[in-house]
């Protein structure tokens, strides 16, 4: 796949249509069919230089190794019409893998003709001195290329103006908007950071960075290991029209990163490499517990855990590090010691070295280094020795889930005696449930054990990790467990922390479906969370008449698609991408109009309901009723008169009416809006903003 990718990117599916208008016109020549033989040939060769170039020294045997399985697929004279072909026969087989296994240089003789083939290419295409051809501008940086794709140029300023900072290669702004707005419109910078600098990165919020490549360690024209980086803006840089700059920002960049890549013959560097490792270092690993104000005065609420590695050596002639820490709330910090631009791995090897020799005796004592770092790092003077604590694992959702017994019964008379009992400890006791589980609790221990365990799974239903996704996954798995293996009034009472779950967090909760239950599980949690959404309740809901009164629309996210649990027939479904929201769906019945976001998740966010059908009703007040039923149900306070809504509404109801009241809660997206003729409410809309009100708040 990568020869062929490669292939596409050299264009040579065009270099053959232009082999085939010369076969054609010369047909009787055999100059030239033997031409078009060497022609594919040199394709072939500079497409497996290119591919390895890409794919590093590392695929170099595999790579050949594919090419020898190919030799059974003989060369036909038909395929110098054709594009690309991994098989060349046995004699160019033999030329290409020879070229692969021995990387030669080009010999004296082949570098002359090329430079003179060069000259004659430069003296055909390129139009000018400043390194441009009709394809991209190339701007020299440091020693490295960046192509910049001519067909943007009118759209671009390049380095408009100076920086301080030597690690930015490349500015790139949009011109209009810095025209206009005066040193607005920054689109991206390419940084290149050496490692102790991309090191200080890692342990940084790196907001609007990321680095896309890293200078190979051999074959890498510049000195030391050095990693490119992608800058982006976080603040509003295109006042006017952000799409465009949007599109123009994501053109360019993506052009340029990729070419960089290739031209400068990098290699692709992705931070996830760094950030998907659950430690920086290999080997054994030191937990330690710091309580923060413990020693102001006494109190291990707050509990932040440090990471440490053995860096260089293991056992116990290996110095120790802080590694990482983690905040009770699930964040992570990385931590590299910035120590005068040398690289970590430098750094330690030289403190191992000293430690080798004697000196300091300290660095072998991981609560020693744990004191060092929390002085040197927070600035805080732990001479308390109880701030520190020894801990089993790092504070990791998993290794946490993991200490629980599974066994209810170990659990419950704690919960009875009010004792407190960890959500890791309780939950995945839920994951055994059966239907007979329930009464076998009430056979052990009466009535008294459902409102503790009630109030305890309650407390248990979301983490507090807000940025440890994986915990609150955890979370949902096993309350949604419990769900499913309960019955009558036990699946009620479930329900409602079910529903708080998916409320807090509906993407999460339904990534907890799809990675955690199997299909037919997901399924049946999927039909109970729609009708809990579905339920009459909430200011936000439209009531549908039918046979079941208390299901209901509403201004929330559901986990299926239309018709959301309610007994409603679509006519019409149109879907489009929209900017910023993603895709949007728009469906029309008969009388009411809906429209909805959906993502990759599987969670569909209903933000606009409106509809004209008599009985549909919201707080009480159905299409249908006379005016003055609005005051049964609302205070005057809340409802406020207008003469004239708003022209998306207008578009969809209509210009024939008398007035609409209007409810928008204070600090709020969503809007109610009632539409009054003739004294009459002849229309109800639901919607949500997003963005802002429709109507301002009163």
């Amino acid at each position: 796949m990568a020869h062929e990718e490669t292939h596409y990117r050299h264009g040579d599916h065009l270099w053959s249509y232009l082999r085939c208008a010369c076969l054609a016109l010369h047909w009787f020549n055999p100059l030239v069919w033997w031409a078009g033989i060497l022609s594919r040939r040199d394709c072939e060769i500079a497409c497996d230089e290119s591919t390895l170039n890409r794919m590093g020294d590392g695929h170099r045997k595999a790579y050949g190794n594919t090419l020898v399985s190919m030799i059974g697929c003989r060369a036909r004279p038909s395929e110098l019409l054709s594009a690309t072909t991994m098989s060349s026969g046995k004699a160019g087989m033999k030329e290409r893998i020879t070229m692969i296994a021995r990387k030669p240089k080009m010999l004296i003789g082949t570098l002359l003709t090329a430079i003179l083939a060069m000259a004659v290419v430069v003296g055909c295409t390129f139009t000018g001195a400043n390194g441009s051809n009709k394809d991209v501008t190339l701007h020299e940086r440091a020693g490295l290329t960046i192509a910049i794709p001519n067909e943007y140029a009118d759209q671009l300023l390049i380095d408009p103006v100076e920086t301080a900072d030597e690690r930015i290669l490349m500015s790139v702004y949009q011109k209009s908007t810095y025209e206009k707005y005066g040193g607005m419109g920054l689109l991206f910078k390419i940084a290149r950071y050496t490692e102790a600098q991309y090191e200080q990165f890692l342990s940084s919020d790196g907001s609007g960075r990321s680095f896309f490549a890293k200078a190979s360690s051999k074959g890498d024209s510049n000195e030391g290991s050095a990693y490119y980086g992608f800058f982006t803006p976080t603040d509003v840089q295109a006042p006017d029209d952000h799409e465009a700059y949007a599109m123009l920002a994501s053109s360019v960049g993506d052009f340029v990163k990729e070419d960089f890549v290739e031209r400068n013959r990098l290699s692709a560097h992705n931070d996830q490499e760094f950030f998907g490792r659950t430690y920086t270092y290999d080997g054994d690993h030191v937990f330690i517990k710091y309580y923060p104000y413990f020693a102001e005065n006494g109190s291990k609420d707050e509990a932040w855990t440090l990471y440490l590695s053995q860096p260089v050596k293991q056992g116990a002639v290996g110095i120790w590090c802080v590694e990482r820490w983690r905040d009770q709330y699930g964040n992570v910090y990385p931590y590299f010691p910035d120590a005068d631009g040398v690289p970590s791995k430098e750094h330690y090897a030289a403190l191992q070295a000293e430690a080798d020799a004697g000196r300091p005796a300290l660095l072998l004592d991981p609560k020693q280094v744990a004191m060092k770092f929390v002085e040197t790092v927070f600035g805080h003077k732990p001479d308390d020795p109880g701030s520190f604590e020894g801990a089993e694992n790092s504070g990791i959702p998993a290794e946490l889930y993991a200490q629980s017994t599974g066994d209810i019964h170990d659990y419950m008379p704690k919960l009875i005696a009010k004792e407190a009992v960890s959500a890791y400890d309780l939950l995945p006791c839920l994951e055994n449930f059966t239907r007979t589980t329930w009464d076998e609790l009430t056979a052990a221990y009466g009535s008294e054990w459902w409102d503790p365990l009630w109030a305890a799974l309650r407390d248990a239903a979301v983490s507090e990790m807000r940025t440890d996704t994986s915990d609150q996954i955890m979370r949902d798995y096993y309350l949604g467990k419990a769900l499913l293996a309960a019955d009558g009034a036990y699946t009620e009472m479930v329900s409602d922390i079910v529903l708080r779950q998916w409320r807090d967090n509906s993407q999460l909760y339904s990534r907890a479906m799809s990675e955690r239950f199997s299909a037919d599980e997901a399924t049946t949690l999927r039909s109970h969370l729609l009708y809990l959404v579905s339920h009459r309740g909430g200011t936000f809901h439209l009531g549908v008449p039918g046979s079941d009164p208390e299901l209901s629309l509403s201004l929330n996210t559901y986990p299926v698609d239309f018709p959301f649990g309610v007994d409603l027939t679509e006519k019409t479904r149109e879907t489009f991408q929209a900017e910023s929201y993603g895709q949007v769906t728009v469906i029309e019945g008969e009388g009411f109009i809906l429209k909805y976001l959906h993502n990759s998740e599987g969670v569909y966010l209903v933000y606009c309901i409106r509809t004209v059908n008599e009985g549909y009703f919201t707080k009480g007040v159905a299409i249908g009723d006379p005016e003055e039923k609005l005051w049964d149900h609302w205070e005057p306070t809340e409802l406020r008169k207008l003469n004239e809504v708003s022209y998306e509404d207008e578009d969809w109801f209509g210009d024939d009416y008398d007035y609409a009241y209007v409810h928008v809660p204070q600090d709020s997206t969503k809007s109610i809006m009632y539409l009054v003729k003739d004294r009459r409410v002849i229309g109800i809309g639901l919607l949500n903003g997003l963005d802002g009100p429709m109507y301002p708040a009163m």
